[in-house]
């Protein structure tokens, strides 16, 4: 799988791309915006962050995310890859919509969640896993309420068909279902509801479920 490079420079990227739209955390990139011929681009960027930090896990971050675009390129509901503009930054297709946890209970058909699902069925074929899919700040809504998957940092490219793979893929599905059951509860399939039954039976879910009663009670 070969490399692509970004189609600007780092010294470009700087003069015209508009200030980070990320929380400004020396533990996060940022994500900055701007146009190259027509499109709309999103550069995920370690450069401004600590020195020891950016030089091992903000390198490590970048290699690992761009395999996994690169892997994922094509597939509808990902954002498109334009590649690498170095060591420490990358660049996607900037997707216009807002997050999942900016939408309002109700709002969204029965066939939004559908597409989410072909697109983790698709993802899961080219052998990847997303892993962090109960976050609803990792899906947007975008044009005509097609739903895009972001944020690959904690996403791993496992053998196709592998035990692995298949193992991890429910978390990736309860995740599409506990999504749903917030934003569209009458829509709930079969399947989701036994994807989330299944939940229940996760010993760490129900470690960190007691710990966050606990908290509420002190």
């Amino acid at each position: 799988m070969a490399r692509r490079s970004a189609p600007i420079l780092r010294a470009e990227y700087e003069s015209r791309a508009g200030p980070n739209i990320a929380k400004d955390r020396w533990h996060k990139p940022e994500l900055r915006p701007l146009d190259i011929e027509g499109r709309p681009v999103l550069v995920k960027d370690y450069r401004r962050r600590p020195l020891l930090y950016r030089e091992t896990w903000g390198r490590l971050m970048v290699a690992r995310e761009t395999v996994i675009y690169r892997t994922l390129d094509g597939i509808p509901g990902i954002p498109r890859y334009y590649g690498r503009m170095d060591a420490l930054a990358f660049m996607i297709e900037r997707i216009d919509g807002p997050e999942g946890g900016q939408v309002e209970p109700g709002s969204l058909s029965p066939a939004f969640f559908d597409l989410l699902r072909e697109t983790v069925l698709a993802m899961h074929a080219r052998g990847v896993f997303h892993g962090d899919l109960r976050q609803r700040r990792n899906i947007l809504v975008g044009p005509e309420e097609r739903p895009y998957i972001i944020d690959f940092a904690s996403g791993l490219r496992l053998p196709r068909n592998s035990a692995l793979l298949r193992f991890l893929a429910r978390t990736d599905l309860s995740g599409v279902a506990k999504i749903r059951r917030k934003l569209a509860p009458d829509t709930m399939t079969d399947e989701d509801l036994d994807l989330l039954r299944m939940e229940r039976f996760r010993p760490f879910r129900r470690y960190r479920v007691r710990r966050r009663e606990e908290r509420k009670r002190l």
